[in-house]
């Protein structure tokens, strides 16, 4: 896949990732719009990656007694949407930052490497919000080995996702320096 797309022309490559981020920011936006409308009572990070049962049911319990965890049931989906736009920037914008380098050369490795990590990083997040249903399902009594699950594929996700941002920049140095050095 990654070769098919490094053979586009740089044009239409250069479109698909430019369409690829405008699809990230507007299902984010939908996605903060949700998420502020379902009154998580923390950011979503510091939920996450809570690593407790007691604090999730609590987090849950507030939602609950506010009358919105249908909202934050339908932020869930919209998520998977998010999850999608992830896959395609990072795909694309892995694979367009790997063309600086030239063919064999790290700065092509480490952008495929980007583009992975991005993919793996998003597929943790897929676990995270499935695993999140199962909570949703009972959300007064979590256990708490789903509340370990569900925070250790979201540190996994935001690990892989940083990873992926460090190594596009990291292409680009390569790519540079490679094409620098003709």
């Amino acid at each position: 896949m990654f070769t098919r797309i490094l053979n586009l022309k740089p044009i239409y490559h250069f479109g698909l990732t430019a369409v690829a981020f405008g699809t990230f920011q507007a299902v984010k936006s939908l996605l903060d719009q949700s998420y502020a409308a379902s009154k998580y009572p923390v950011d979503y990070a510091t939920g996450q990656l809570a690593f407790s049962a007691e604090k999730l049911e609590g987090y849950y319990a507030v939602m609950s007694e506010a009358d919105t965890l249908g909202t934050y049931w339908k932020t869930q989906f919209i998520d998977f949407g998010f999850i999608a736009s992830v896959i395609a920037l990072s795909l694309f914008l892995g694979t367009l930052v790997a063309r600086i380098g030239k063919a064999g050369s790290w700065g092509r490795r480490v952008g495929a490497l980007a583009a992975l990590s991005g993919i793996a990083g998003a597929s943790f997040d897929a676990l995270e919000n499935l695993i999140s249903f199962v909570m949703l399902a009972k959300p007064e009594a979590i256990s708490q080995a789903v509340a370990m699950a569900y925070s250790s594929a979201a540190a996994a996700k935001f690990g892989l996702l940083t990873l992926a941002m460090a190594l596009v920049i990291v292409t680009v140095v390569l790519g540079g320096i490679s094409r620098l050095r003709g």
